[in-house]
């Protein structure tokens, strides 16, 4: 059974400034499941603390000039912090602006972002952000589902959702922590629709860490979880990305 490589985010060491962070990348990453981490391609996170500068990226490339850097997410870019999902799009044309040039100067391949919250759009005005979005950043951007919450606050939440962004057209990233979270909540493991969407041309990204279900714990993978088998289908065009927290002391 062939897997694809699964590649470092920055989100395994939560809370470091996104310099410090990336120091990690010159010494050999190694989880359990996964053993150890490519890093031809990096995932820049908003778990990281700081506000990710132009000379701050020019530094980055420098000192990594084999590994391709992407944003994901609400990156801080801008001194007053933005939680800028693609739902809200209209509402931070500033963050969006700022997160498009530091992606350009990366020469990123890709962006991906959280659909966001009902509160700001319907499903088809987040998906037309998206599409608004991959233009102003000029490269290939993926709406990542979310998973139930408190006052069903999320979009691309349930699996009718899930399956409304697969037949939508638009890119999207597979967080399958998320979809553990929502197999949990509904009873219910849509292996069928995982499948049919890892394996399509537009997933350009899939997440993986492990939780309990109940909330998104961002921990190391330790055991083959039920969506472990699954992992074959994966589009080779697609990057898999660990966030699996490594700061984190695991049990022995």
């Amino acid at each position: 059974m062939t897997r694809p490589p699964v590649h470092v985010s920055l989100a395994c060491w939560p809370g470091l400034r996104h310099d410090q962070a990336a120091r990690h990348l010159a010494s050999d990453v190694v989880e359990p499941l996964f053993g150890r981490l490519c890093t031809d391609h990096v995932q820049i996170v908003p778990q990281n603390f700081g506000v990710l500068t132009e000379a701050m990226v020019d530094g980055l490339m420098a000192a990594f000039p084999k590994v391709r850097l992407r944003l994901h997410a609400n990156v801080r870019v801008l001194p007053k912090h933005h939680l800028a999902d693609l739902a809200g799009y209209p509402t931070h044309r500033e963050w969006f602006r700022q997160a498009a040039r530091i992606s350009q100067r990366l020469a990123a391949p890709a962006y991906t972002a959280h659909a966001g919250a009902r509160r700001d759009a319907t499903m088809a005005e987040m998906l037309e952000h998206t599409r608004r979005c991959a233009d102003l950043f000029g490269c290939v951007v993926g709406v990542e589902g979310q998973y139930p919450a408190a006052g069903d606050a999320w979009l691309v939440s349930t699996w009718p959702e899930y399956r409304q962004l697969f037949e939508s057209g638009v890119p999207y990233a597979i967080d399958l922590s998320h979809l553990h979270i929502l197999a949990c909540h509904s009873g219910v493991h849509d292996d069928a629709l995982v499948r049919d969407m890892l394996a399509c041309e537009r997933c350009i990204e899939v997440h993986v860490s492990a939780n309990d279900g109940r909330g998104d714990w961002h921990q190391v993978c330790e055991r083959p979880p039920w969506w472990w088998p699954l992992l074959q289908h994966i589009n080779p065009k697609a990057v898999v990305f660990s966030e699996g927290n490594h700061r984190r002391k695991r049990t022995p």
